[in-house]
């Protein structure tokens, strides 16, 4: 089967499909096939069972697009042609009829699978449309505390590369990569006279600038973006030993997509140029975050991070700079 939209053929969600969708042509197939014609209600009841045979079609269309739909059909249309075969009608008027829901569910096939397809590409056109105006958003928001604009970027390709390492399926992928973008959305909240100021902030200040994560996540939250996303955003200070904030959340309370993304931001600030000192080298990166397993990283996935190699982080990196819009 083709590939669904979430994830790739290998993907646990494209495997359950493919499995409910052959369960779905089996059964159906051994019911009609199982059905005796002997009576007039029998019959009926067995030429009902063959309108089953355009239910996997549509649900193939419907997951897969016009290639599921077409393989779908194929199966079932020759499934249809052998039980055709094995008894075939003496009737004339049968035959036409079974010759024509041959056609029928052909036809159906295309049709239907055409339609998702399209749909499915208004879809696209829409997100990205979407992903692009998020994207210039955020570029602009790390702008404004002077960076280049690409380090929410880089942290979100980080963050799926990262999630990727340690299993996680495309939608909690996804979800993750958006909190990782949008991550200090909150700091919109935040005076520049606080945001911008050079020399080291008051213990008042330090107060209104730990209230960006939770700012950042009721801004979200009234948006209606994904609730592990929003998560994301409310507890990207927390640490692994507790002495984080907004909550002090610690270990295993601490969400996945924190615990990723504390790893990532860190990388991405030690390799990064900083006003007040160069960017290090991802030796010397890689050596820090190790230190800080089991207090400020989860164990786990400081060791996910040090199995990813430098020359997969630099490729990645250089395609997140990439995505700044012009």
């Amino acid at each position: 089967m083709p590939t669904p939209e979430d994830g790739g053929d290998d993907s646990p969600s494209h495997r359950r499909r493919i499995v409910l969708l052959v369960g779905l042509m089996l059964a159906i197939t051994t019911l009609h096939y199982a059905i005796p014609t002997a009576t007039h209600a029998q019959h009926q009841l067995h030429i009902a069972a063959r309108k089953l045979y355009f239910l996997p079609v549509g649900v193939a269309a419907a997951w897969f697009g016009l290639r599921g739909s077409i393989r779908a059909t194929a199966v079932m249309s020759t499934m249809l042609a052998l039980h055709a075969l094995l008894r075939w009608p003496s009737d004339t008027m049968e035959r036409a009829n079974q010759l024509a829901e041959f056609v029928t569910l052909w036809i159906v096939g295309a049709v239907v699978g055409l339609l998702f397809d399209r749909e499915r590409g208004l879809l696209d056109e829409i997100a990205k449309a979407h992903a692009a105006a998020v994207t210039g958003l955020v570029a602009a928001l790390d702008l404004r505390e002077h960076d280049t604009g690409t380090h929410s970027l880089r942290v979100r390709a980080y963050t799926l590369l990262l999630s990727r390492r340690l299993g996680r399926d495309a939608a909690r992928r996804g979800a993750v990569g958006l909190g990782a973008l949008l991550h200090d959305v909150g700091k919109i909240a935040v005076p520049d006279g606080i945001l911008l100021k050079s020399g080291p902030l008051t213990s008042a200040e330090q107060a209104v600038m730990r209230e960006h994560p939770a700012a950042g996540y009721r801004i979200l939250c009234r948006v209606g973006i994904p609730a592990e996303a929003a998560e994301c955003v409310l507890t990207h200070h927390e640490r692994y030993d507790g002495r984080g904030y907004p909550q002090g959340l610690s270990g295993d309370a601490l969400p996945v997509g924190a615990q990723i993304f504390a790893v990532v931001d860190a990388y991405d600030a030690l390799t990064s140029v900083r006003p007040y000192r160069g960017a290090v080298s991802h030796a010397e990166a890689v050596s820090t975050i190790r230190a800080g397993a089991g207090t400020q990283f989860d164990p786990r996935v400081v060791a996910a991070m040090m199995d990813l190699g430098e020359a997969a982080i630099r490729r990645t990196r250089r395609q997140a700079e990439s995505e700044l819009p012009t």
